[in-house]
């Protein structure tokens, strides 16, 4: 095992570089200057075969700054930077928004200050949790339900937040996360995987991810083929969760940039009735979150879609002028992106949506994600551990060896069951934290990963 650490900062070196950082852009000339300063305790553990081989701790301070002068308009981030070098950072990053062309689109931070809505979501027990014990926890239960190898990391985070900008916008947010993925394996074709996401550690069930990354691997030995065909597929939150980005596909830059399979339907239906979506700014003892975003608005609530209707687009300040609307506090100073997305439960139980299932695919999880066209949300994406078939209600044989090649319009409109079951989702594959249900779509296109 091995064990790295790093010279601890704080919360009052933050701020002051924060605000050198602010006062140097103003002497400079800056029309506008947007900092967004970030102290993160960072612990890792990363186990193999059965054995912690890394645990790591690191605390990093973060400065994002955006620098606007003559209409035109730059973004940069530095990390760990001493008082020189914030002022060299600075003075550099306008260097070279200089010799860009002026920007049509320019428009100017929203003026403050603002009262900002408590905080994100954040536990003070997350620093010092036991990481280690955590993960030996779920190690063991992986085991216990019938793996013979595990891997994976276990990752947590405690975080302060400010920002300051030259419009008087000030203000300071908490985030803590603690994101546990676990593989299993039975052997090397049978896998499965476990995934826990909390801000809380109350909140937190490494026994869980692990137990059931060992189920999956144990229930999945000795996959076969399927054939090649429509199937109505039941997908794990987990796999909802990255197939269906569709707080990210009503950013108003996606829109506008012609990458979006939204563009042109607002107010128009755009999926079944049961399915709604919303992007929350924080969403209350859920996952991650930001109380302001990185103009200093302060996030918002905004329903997504609502019964199967596209009501709203994610704007920043540029945005939101451009389209005749008001910022729903979601910049990115360049792409409106959410902080926190939710999609509506449903009123059946994943028991029973499998029972309901006569003739089907159930995937647990899913990686290689790639679009063929952005604006008709053509995809395909390969399954990744277990999987099963479904037959008259019941999972029988595992599969494997197969993709999955549909478009996100023809989902929406194929969504027969949203479980009432959710859960927060955050991993490699889905990098914001998304509360997402499972649901069977009818009619999904199963063909063979090559070389199976």
């Amino acid at each position: 095992m091995t064990l790295v650490s790093s010279k601890e900062t704080g919360p009052a070196q933050l701020e002051g570089l924060a605000e050198l950082a602010l006062a140097e852009g103003k002497n400079l000339g800056c029309s506008d200057v947007s900092i967004i300063g970030e102290i993160t305790n960072n612990s890792q553990v990363r186990f193999s075969n059965n054995t912690i081989t890394l645990v790591n701790n690191v605390q990093e301070i973060t400065l994002e700054v955006y620098l606007a002068k003559d209409k035109k308009r730059i973004v940069g981030a530095t990390y760990n930077p001493s008082e020189e070098g914030v002022k060299k950072f600075v003075n550099n990053l306008l260097a070279s928004c200089l010799s860009l062309p002026e920007n049509e689109d320019y428009t100017p931070l929203p003026p403050g200050p603002f009262a900002y809505r408590g905080t994100g979501n954040f536990d003070t027990k997350v620093q010092d949790a036991e990481i280690v014990e955590f993960t030996g926890e779920a190690i063991d239960q992986a085991l216990k339900a019938g793996a013979n190898r595990v891997s994976g990391s276990l990752n947590t985070s405690s975080s302060e937040l400010l920002i300051r900008t030259s419009a008087g916008a000030a203000g300071k947010d908490h985030v803590s996360m603690m994101l546990l993925n676990v593989r299993a394996f039975a052997d090397d074709n049978a896998s499965g995987h476990g995934l826990s996401c909390s801000s809380y550690v109350s909140d937190f069930t490494p026994g869980k991810a692990g137990y059931t990354a060992g189920e999956f691997a144990k229930k999945s030995l000795n996959p076969k083929l399927i054939d090649e065909g429509t199937y109505d597929v039941v997908f794990s939150p987990t796999v909802v969760a990255n197939i269906l980005p569709m707080a990210d596909e009503a950013s108003a830059f996606a829109i506008e940039s012609g990458t979006s399979v939204l563009i042109d339907k607002l107010e128009e239906r755009v999926g079944v009735q049961i399915f709604s979506l919303d992007s929350y700014g924080s969403y209350s003892h859920g996952l991650g979150g930001r109380v302001f975003d990185d103009e200093g608005n302060p996030t918002k609530d905004t329903a997504v879609i609502q019964n199967g209707t596209f009501r709203n687009m994610l704007h920043n300040c540029t945005t939101a002028r451009k389209f005749g609307a008001q910022s729903t506090g979601n910049a990115g100073i360049i792409v409106p992106h959410p902080f926190t997305v939710v999609f509506e439960k449903g009123e059946i139980s994943l028991d029973n949506m499998i029972r309901d299932t006569k003739q089907g695919v159930y995937v647990t999880n899913n990686w290689y994600t790639r679009y063929q066209n952005y604006r008709t949300g053509e995809y395909s994406t390969v399954p990744r551990d277990a999987a099963f078939k479904i037959e008259d209600g019941e999972l029988k044989e595992p599969i494997a060896g197969f993709r999955i090649s549909d478009s996100i319009p023809r989902q929406l409109s194929n969504i027969e069951f949203i479980s009432t079951e959710r859960n927060w989702i955050k991993w490699w594959e889905v990098e914001t934290p998304t509360l997402a249900p499972a649901m069977m779509i009818s009619d999904v296109r199963i063909t063979r990963a090559v070389g199976s």
